[in-house]
């Protein structure tokens, strides 16, 4: 079956993109012909160039007619039974899904994000959970909220994007099946209106490494955090669970964050250069395994609900506990105390208290996460994976 591929990015910025060229990886070794479209040079919207460059960025966001010309020429190369749509927002815009249908090509979607039902693409805004747009069914809330980088004029645009997207162009009804990698993110989309035979959940998978590659686990006296620097991802309520915990009794513990993002400075000045806090900043694929596979605990302190993260998929696959905020998919992932560990979200004391326990209980930590380990090869295989997404291109190609 010949499957183009389309996201918006082609490096890795986040879980989209892993998704994005681990299943390219994937199919290819099926033995599917696979080719991936994605943007050159991605626009920077944040950065202004003058009043017509900047109009036309915002043009594009709605409907860009570059990305409808280069994408035609790649169906007319490649001529794909399937088109599989990943990120494609605020870059491509919802122009291609017409040029896909235009040319009778069927589209499936990851849904990687809350992009359709949520402008600013997280449920999460001034510190807090928020579902306004989702549950009234409209975008103003995005607007007086300022929820676009805390901007009166970018949550403009998002609310008339949403609006566009959803009441006129009706995007969504051209999709032929989404694909949920939580089952969250699939209760929501069906709230805002997807029907329930167009949407499948299917979680994202993941290659079990061969831990012998890796050094031989030291189980070090460190708690590890890794991912993004941004609010949302609770790093600052994680660096203040740990120092009370190690004020408490937990003396020659280290939380190790690595990443970077906006929030670090701020960051810093929380941790108050305490020497039990380390930043790592961001580390390379290899570093990074080593400092997962070493860690005593990983910790997912998230506030916004997250959908399906790989780093939790990442600690399972390297045999690490997880202790994570039950918000968003989280608590579909771990079966808190047999494959993981989970807090009340945003709860600092009892974030805390998690933490204290599991310094104190290495044999039960190390169990935790071989049975973690064991989950996820059996729930989140590749080739589990690939018969799935299969059966779903062959479904939407005949129907």
């Amino acid at each position: 079956m010949k499957i183009l591929q389309i996201n918006k990015f082609f490096f890795l910025k986040g879980g989209a993109e892993r998704y994005f060229f681990d299943l390219a990886e994937l199919l290819s070794a099926e033995g599917e012909r696979v080719s991936v479209w994605s943007a050159r040079h991605p626009l920077d919207f944040s950065k202004r160039e003058g009043f017509l460059k900047d109009f036309k960025k915002v043009r594009r966001i709605f409907w860009n007619r570059d990305a409808v010309k280069k994408l035609e020429k790649v169906i007319e190369r490649e001529k794909p039974d399937v088109a599989h749509l990943h990120n494609i927002f605020g870059h491509f815009s919802p122009s291609i899904i017409f040029a896909l249908k235009k040319r009778g090509i069927p589209i499936v979607m990851t849904l990687h994000d809350y992009k359709f039902f949520c402008p600013n693409y997280k449920f999460f805004t001034r510190g807090k959970v928020c579902f306004d747009c989702l549950k009234k069914r409209n975008y103003r809330a995005c607007f007086y909220k300022k929820c676009v980088h805390n901007s009166r004029i970018k949550s403009f645009l998002g609310y008339l994007e949403g609006k566009w997207q959803r009441d006129f162009l009706k995007a969504a009804h051209k999709i032929d099946m989404f694909l949920a990698p939580s089952l969250f993110i699939k209760e929501k989309a069906l709230e805002w209106g997807i029907p329930f035979d167009k949407i499948i959940h299917l979680p994202n998978f993941i290659t079990i490494d061969n831990l012998e590659k890796i050094r031989q686990n030291k189980d070090e006296k460190y708690i590890l955090y890794f991912g993004r620097l941004s609010e949302e991802k609770g790093i600052a309520l994680l660096i203040k669970a740990f120092l009370k915990a190690v004020d408490k009794e937990a003396n020659g513990w280290k939380l190790k964050i690595a990443g970077d993002g906006p929030e670090e400075e701020n960051l810093r000045k929380i941790a108050k250069n305490e020497d039990g806090v380390e930043f790592l900043g961001r580390l390379n694929s290899e570093a990074l395994k080593e400092k997962i596979f070493n860690a005593r605990l990983v910790v997912v302190p998230s506030l916004w609900p997250e959908n399906f993260p790989y780093s939790v998929l990442e600690s399972f696959a390297l045999g690490k506990t997880v202790l994570a905020a039950k918000i968003g998919g989280l608590p579909e992932m771990i079966e808190n105390g047999k494959t993981g560990l989970l807090f009340e979200a945003g709860d600092k004391n009892d974030l805390a208290e998690k933490i204290l326990w599991a310094m104190s209980q290495p044999e039960k930590i190390k169990k935790i996460g071989e049975n973690a380990r064991e989950e996820a090869l059996k729930k989140y295989g590749s080739e589990g994976h690939y018969k799935k997404l299969k059966r779903v291109y062959e479904r939407i190609k005949n129907d």
